[in-house]
């Protein structure tokens, strides 16, 4: 059996599933007809003609290893209880995201050996983008281009602020009444199986599911989430062969939660303002200053960053991802005992939020020049071509900046110069370190 779970195997399986896709997308858009089964789920072609392709497609790769499908017909327990071995398979994972159009659909497929699911794909076929898995071989996210990336994730450590995956199409009361006893950071609704890929990547944190799933729900996401730990197997609730093939509820990602070891010394000082409200300045003092008593130091500015990857736009969704990249990374250095300086116009309430909530020690520092001071200052001349409609979606002018309810820092460079206004972040630094 070694000849599946290898790169080889990892590679025919991501063919099948891309095939199952293609055959699944032909109904896509086009106002298929929904039939609902005897468990008042509903199902439609596509869900069949994927089954179709898969059940063809490893019955001719490996025709001794019996298959259970969603679609196809459940073998008793009795024929079940001894088999060493089975596929496990949801040709078509988020009927109801598929019907209402959202993208939010998978192609899920699992190879399950002794209980534990040792190889797993799944395919988001309107995007072509396709997660794999294999026992000791890691996890991978391939892009409809072809390029490859190796996910990993970590288990969070305790205290933090989680990020949640949680079911856009099954919300419930006890998911609320879970959610009040974890500390949540962000909620991100995504269907089907992409929740457990949404943790593996690391975009996400936990995954809880309290209300009732098959097998064939998540064994390819479980098979993802598992191997794609740093250094080690990630740990999952999850068994299969189940005499029903019933989950109970589950939440994905706390059982191996890390030993806080995280430095105490790390800290984040977020400036955040308008353009040309003086950030980059006071920031650059700030940094000068904890440099010159041996603090170890990292400025992360804004449009550095941006000059580093292009392709980051100034829509709403590009400035929040932007924002949440950075934040992501300042998290990790304080971990490790860095001070991070972060200055970015960062204009979004929420997403500053979320990086708050990632950082174990977070100052705020909102530099509350008034527009019309920063407008005159236009060192960039980016107000001039925004008022002239060179540049669409600036902060300011045709884009809100949401200001912060409760920095611990406000200054006003109008009234406050750039000395006097670092002296006061380094004191505020200060206050942190001995929180």
């Amino acid at each position: 059996m070694s000849g599946l779970v290898s790169p080889d195997g990892l590679v025919r399986l991501a063919s099948i599933a891309r095939e199952a896709g293609s055959a699944m997308m032909a109904y896509y858009g086009r106002g298929v007809a929904v039939e609902t089964k005897a468990d008042a789920s509903p199902v439609t072609a596509a869900d069949r003609a994927a089954h179709d392709i898969i059940a063809a497609r490893l019955a001719a790769w490996t025709p001794e290893i019996p298959l259970v499908s969603e679609e196809g017909e459940i073998p008793p327990w009795e024929v079940r209880r001894d088999w060493p071995r089975f596929w496990l398979v949801d040709p078509l994972d988020g009927t109801k995201e598929f019907i209402s159009g959202n993208g939010e659909f998978t192609v899920n497929i699992a190879l399950i050996e002794a209980g534990v699911p040792v190889l797993g794909a799944i395919l988001v076929p309107p995007t072509g983008r396709l997660y794999y898995a294999a026992d000791g071989l890691g996890a991978w996210r391939q892009e409809a281009s072809g390029a490859t990336t190796r996910i990993q994730s970590r288990p969070p450590l305790p205290g933090h602020r989680l990020r949640v995956a949680e079911s856009r199409s099954h919300p419930s009361a006890r998911l609320e009444a879970y959610l009040e006893t974890i500390p949540v950071a962000a909620r991100v609704p995504v269907g089907s199986s992409l929740k457990f890929c949404l943790v593996a990547e690391g975009s996400a944190d936990v995954y809880p599911r309290l209300g009732p799933t098959m097998e064939w729900d998540v064994a390819a996401g479980d098979c993802i989430f598992r191997n794609s730990g740093a250094g080690r197997p990630r740990v999952s609730p999850l068994s299969y062969n189940k005499s029903d093939l019933k989950n109970g509820d589950f939440v994905i990602g706390l059982l191996d939660a890390e030993l806080d070891t995280a430095s105490r010394e790390g800290r984040v000082i977020w400036f955040t303002g308008l353009s040309g409200s003086g950030k980059t300045t006071i920031a650059r003092r700030v940094v000068e200053r904890l440099e010159a008593t041996g603090i170890p130091v990292e400025y992360l500015d804004g449009d550095a960053i941006r000059e580093i990857f292009p392709a980051t736009g100034f829509s709403r969704a590009e400035r929040d991802a932007h924002i949440r990249r950075v934040g992501y990374l300042a998290s990790r250095l304080e971990r490790h005992g860095v001070t991070v300086v972060a200055s970015l116009v960062s204009p979004y309430r929420a997403s500053r939020d979320f990086v708050r909530g990632l950082c174990r020690r977070f100052v705020e520092v909102f530099v509350a020049t008034p527009l019309e001071v920063c407008e005159q200052r236009d060192i960039k001349g980016l107000y001039a071509k925004a008022r002239r409609g060179e540049i669409a979606q600036f902060t300011g002018i045709d884009d809100p900046y949401e200001p912060p309810p409760a920095p611990e820092v406000t200054i006003d460079t109008t009234a406050t110069e750039a000395a006097t206004a670092a002296e006061r972040v380094v004191e505020a630094w200060r206050r942190s370190t001995a929180a």
